[in-house]
This record gives C-alpha cells, sequence and structure tokens, in this order.
C-alpha cells in the first residue's frame, strides 16, 4: 500500500503566538466579569504556562474571530453577551459550512476516489460535508467516517483504508481511497475557563485540514507503508480527554502525558518492530521520525528515550512551529512536508508516532519513495 496526492488547505487567518496569547487574556478578562484578575495578569499567566513564539511561531484558523476584539461582531465568541461563547449546535453550522466548502474545494479538480474517509474531531454532523461531495461523482463512492479519534485519526483512517483496498473478496476490487482531515479546534475555546490545564489546551491548537490517497498502484510520489501498529497504555485512561460539552467539545490533559510517553516510548518501538524482524537500533539510526507534535515535550521525550538526533525530528518540530497541534491533521500535514522536502532521499525510512486519550500510542513504518 501507498500514501500519495497530498493536498493541504490553508486556512484563511493566521495569528502569531504572542498576538494570539494577548487575545486569549482579554477575552479571559472580559468572560470573568466578577473576577479581580486583570488582563495583565491572564497576560502573565499565559506567559508562564503556554508555548511561547520561540515553540509556535504561528497557528491558523478558519474561524476569524480571533483576528480582532470587536466581542460584539463575533461569530462563535460574542463573550460581552455570551461569556462561554456561542452553544454547539452554532458551532456545528459553522463547523459544517466550512468543512462542506473545504470537500468543494478538494474535489473542483482531484479525481474521485472509490472511498473517502472523513477524519475529525471537531465536528460531526450527517448527512456529512464528504457524503455531499461523494453523491455528486460520476461514479460510486463509499463513505466511511472515522471520528473522535483525537491527535492519532491517521491511524485508525490508515487500518480503515488498508482494509478497504485488501478485502477484494468482500468488498471488490477498489483501487484507491481518500482521506481527508478536517480540524477545526479553534471552535472549542470556553472562554469562562481559564484554569492552567485550559490555557496550555487553548494556546497550543490550531486548524488543519488535508486530503492524500492510499492506493495499490505505486505513484511517482509518496510513501510505501511497511507496518502499521498501536497499543493502550494501562493506567492512563485519566490522562487525557476529549468531551462533548454545551459549549464546545472540552478536553482535559495531565501535565504528566509526555512523562507517560517518554516511559513506553522505547519499549514499545522494540516491541513492534522486533516483532517484524527489524533490528530496531540500526534502523532508528538511519531513519527520520515523524512525531506528532502534541507538545516539544512530547517531541523532546521522544527524541530522549530513542536518542535521536535533532535532524531526526526536525521536521517535527518545524510544523509544530509554523502551524501548532491541528489535532489527526498535524501527521499529515507532516508527512506532506517530508515528500516535498528533496534533501530527504528515496529509501529513507519513515517511522511516525501519534498519540492520544487511552493512552493510545499509535506507530507507522513508511518508506520514502
Amino acid at each position: 500500500m501507498y500514501l500519495t496526492n497530498f493536498y493541504s488547505i490553508q486556512p484563511p487567518y493566521l495569528r502569531n503566538q504572542t498576538e494570539g496569547l494577548k487575545w486569549l487574556a482579554a477575552a479571559y478578562k472580559i468572560a470573568q466579569k466578577d473576577q479581580a484578575y486583570t488582563e495583565d495578569d491572564y497576560s502573565k499567566l499565559l506567559n508562564r504556562v503556554a508555548c511561547p513564539e520561540s515553540q509556535i511561531g504561528t497557528r491558523k484558523f478558519f474561524l476569524p474571530d480571533s483576528q480582532h476584539a470587536e466581542w460584539e461582531k463575533q461569530i462563535i465568541y460574542p463573550i460581552k453577551d455570551s461569556p462561554r461563547g456561542a452553544t454547539m449546535q452554532k458551532r456545528q453550522e459553522f463547523f459544517h459550512k466550512t468543512v462542506g466548502e473545504i470537500f468543494n474545494k478538494i474535489y473542483e479538480t482531484r479525481p474521485y476516489p472509490d472511498d473517502i474517509i472523513h477524519v475529525s474531531c471537531t465536528g460531526y454532523i450527517s448527512p456529512s460535508a464528504a457524503q455531499m461531495v461523494a453523491v455528486r461523482a460520476p461514479k460510486n463512492v463509499t463513505v466511511t467516517h472515522s471520528y473522535h479519534m483525537g491527535c492519532y485519526g491517521a491511524f485508525p483512517a490508515l487500518r480503515m483504508a488498508s482494509g478497504f483496498l485488501s478485502s477484494t473478496e468482500v468488498l471488490g476490487n477498489k483501487n484507491s481511497v481518500d482521506l481527508v482531515h478536517t480540524e477545526l479546534c479553534s471552535l472549542h475555546l470556553n472562554p469562562q475557563d481559564p484554569t492552567l490545564e485550559q490555557m496550555v489546551i487553548q494556546s497550543l491548537f490550531a486548524d488543519g485540514a488535508i486530503a492524500y490517497s492510499m492506493t495499490t498502484k505505486k505513484p511517482d510520489q509518496g510513501f510505501r507503508i511497511l507496518s502499521l501498529y498501536e497499543e493502550l497504555v494501562p493506567d492512563t485512561a485519566g490522562a487525557m480527554e476529549w468531551m462533548v460539552s454545551d459549549y464546545g467539545m472540552k478536553m482535559s490533559l495531565s501535565k504528566d502525558v509526555p512523562t507517560l510517553v517518554g516511559k513506553k516510548i522505547r519499549e514499545f518501538t522494540s516491541r513492534w518492530l522486533e516483532s517484524r524482524g527489524e533490528n530496531t537500533t540500526a534502523l532508528a539510526k538511519k531513519a527520520l521520525f515523524a512525531v506528532h507534535p502534541g507538545g516539544p515535550k512530547i517531541i523532546d521525550q521522544v527524541a530522549k528515550q530513542l536518542e535521536l538526533s535533532d535532524e531526526q525530528v526536525k521536521a517535527s518540530r518545524e510544523i509544530l512551529k509554523d502551524r501548532g497541534n491541528m489535532s489527526s491533521a498535524t501527521l499529515p500535514h507532516l508527512w506532506e512536508r517530508l515528500i516535498d522536502d528533496k534533501n530527504i532521499p528515496s529509501g529513507t525510512p519513515i517511522i511516525s508516532y501519534a498519540f492520544g486519550p487511552g493512552l493510545t500510542i499509535c506507530a507507522s513504518l513508511m518508506e520514502k519513495l
């Protein structure tokens, strides 16, 4: 199986991290009308716990609200009148409209596949935008929804696509499956919840949308998929949650997640690769690592535990700095960057990791074509 034909949609609104933190501080102050904290107090807290501009330079959004502080004109965050922001229904209506536009843009010129897998953990409406575009195709296109997996969402979708293409006896002959990620993390802020945990989360996530294809035919550019692997880490279920609430989705994230990942990543990697007959040490020395940048400490822990060089995780730090954490869309953006980098030769092994609620650790071994 191969991955190819990557196409990312650029959100129209860009905000550098320093200005984004100032916007959050102003939002917190207005939403907490009866508290003694000043906007400057919130700025100081954000500057203490959030990723600085040296780690996240810019984030991009499909929602224009972060671009201005005219609160009465905000679409989702008119917090002078509604301190918690708009209702979940209004947030999902914005998601559906925006994602419909994204799908229309993707399939203006892109050939239709046999299947579309729509990946998201930030919006669910049925019939989905994927179904609305598939019904216009000149042939039958099957739509499957892979929702609410969080930051590791690319991996369940890859497993689905692999099954669709290989199950010829049951599903018939298929040539290609498109995987389309649409993550609008900017819809899920509650300005009336300025805990330190939420400050970290709300200063980290951004929006991302990307499409790519899995095929059985070897393309000119892309990756050959060699292995997909996943494990749940025992006794870590409370470390990360992603839950529907009245005012957007709410995430909880333990500060211990990087440490928990660090404790397991080496044995996880050895168990996975050695079961395939690989020499883990030898492979790790020549591979590049696409580590989902849940935050800088996640990359730090993986690099430390696997004894990786700065060059081996360079692309992960770059995507975090350029785009922030785009949930499930982050790793595909990272793969796209590795494909486009002409300094990475064909035949280079690519080991990818992503992490999410469970705690779940997912991995893949691919080879650049």
